[in-house]
């Protein structure tokens, strides 16, 4: 494993949070064995002073786990190219660790969904007095943890099994794979027109059907069950189209198309911030649906569900028009320099 001061800081974080993590399952275990909300007995009493106290300590956890992915993201595009044969940026790095690389970022991002999710519901509960939410959310943190472990053991075998005495494609790789053969190869899946065409669906139907859902009725489809799919899609077709057809206006070079290009210095790093807006939609979108669901069953109970999902909306919103304008600006800006399209 090559030792760097950023990577030690990530290990630090992440064994932070798998001890936190670890507690707090043992309080949910208790939590979905005992909980019992009318009795006032001193176990039950107890019960509910540990789980308020792991609760805040989970809390913690999920944003430093939220942190050390985004510097994850850093190590992976601007410090392990550096120690990788012929690498330049973080494709070079995943050939590299290959399999396990993809597989760590795969179970690293659902279990930030999951994560997040978790958070905010229980964010929801705290402001409830009953706290109705509490076996439910111990129920979904028990849940979510094999994800995270199953994270934690991925990156561990990447970070070890990458290997620095061979030499990489890296993106020369990605240019064998946009010949005459291979896009026609790709435009049977997915052809670029058809992502740009999805993804300008998308960016407005999402924001629509935030700000449009109706309440959610238990045991029936609304339209509030549509918004983790119409997210998902939204996701897809935006990276497709960033990486397909935004990128050579962000690099000035055209058939690159490589994201983690997009993170390097030189390119102003201006693949952060569209990873944010990406994580804020991707984020948001499943937590607002759980609000919606939560609020249908304990609506009475949730004296805090009006605020807490309007700000989701605000959030998810935010994130579909900011990358929206940061990815396609580039090419906007240079049809009204020079009057065409760099892939034209």
């Amino acid at each position: 494993m090559p030792v760097h001061p950023l990577l030690t800081a990530m290990l630090v974080m992440d064994m932070l949070v798998l001890l936190l993590l670890t507690g707090a399952a043992v309080c949910a275990f208790r939590v979905v064995l005992n909980w019992s909300p009318g009795d006032t007995g001193q176990a039950q009493l107890r019960l509910q002073a540990r789980q308020e106290a792991w609760s805040l300590a989970t809390s913690i956890a999920v944003w430093t786990y939220l942190a050390s992915g985004l510097l994850l993201i850093a190590i992976l595009s601007n410090i392990l190219p550096g120690r990788v044969p012929g690498a330049m940026c973080g494709t070079g790095v995943l050939q590299a660790c290959r399999p396990d690389g993809y597989r760590m970022l795969l179970l690293r991002f659902l279990g930030s969904v999951g994560l997040f999710c978790w958070h905010r519901l229980e964010t929801l509960n705290r402001g409830a007095p009953l706290a109705p939410l509490t076996a439910v959310n111990a129920r979904v943190l028990l849940a979510i943890l094999p994800i995270v472990c199953l994270g934690y053991g991925a990156t561990f075998q990447a970070l070890t099994g990458l290997d620095t005495s061979r030499p990489v494609d890296c993106c020369t790789a990605l240019y064998d794979r946009v010949g005459p053969a291979a896009t026609a190869e790709a435009a049977v899946f997915f052809s670029r027109r058809a992502a740009l065409w999805l993804f300008g669906i998308t960016s407005v139907g999402l924001p629509l059907l935030v700000l449009t859902r109706g309440p959610s009725i238990p045991g029936r489809v609304s339209r509030s069950d549509l918004l983790p799919v119409l997210a998902a899609v939204w996701l897809f077709s935006g990276t497709v189209a960033l990486v397909r057809v935004w990128a050579p206006y962000h690099y000035e070079v055209l058939h690159h198309f490589c994201p983690w290009c997009l993170f390097l210095p030189e390119h102003r790093g201006v693949g952060f911030p569209l990873l944010i807006f990406l994580g804020l939609v991707a984020f948001e979108a499943p937590a607002l649906w759980a609000i919606t669901r939560a609020r249908s069953r304990y609506g009475h109970l949730l004296p805090g569900d009006t605020a807490l999902a309007a700000r989701c909306s605000r959030h998810l919103i935010i994130g579909v028009i900011g990358f929206v304008l940061l990815a396609a600006g580039p090419a906007l800006w240079w049809r009204w320099q020079f009057g065409m399209w760099i892939t034209s």
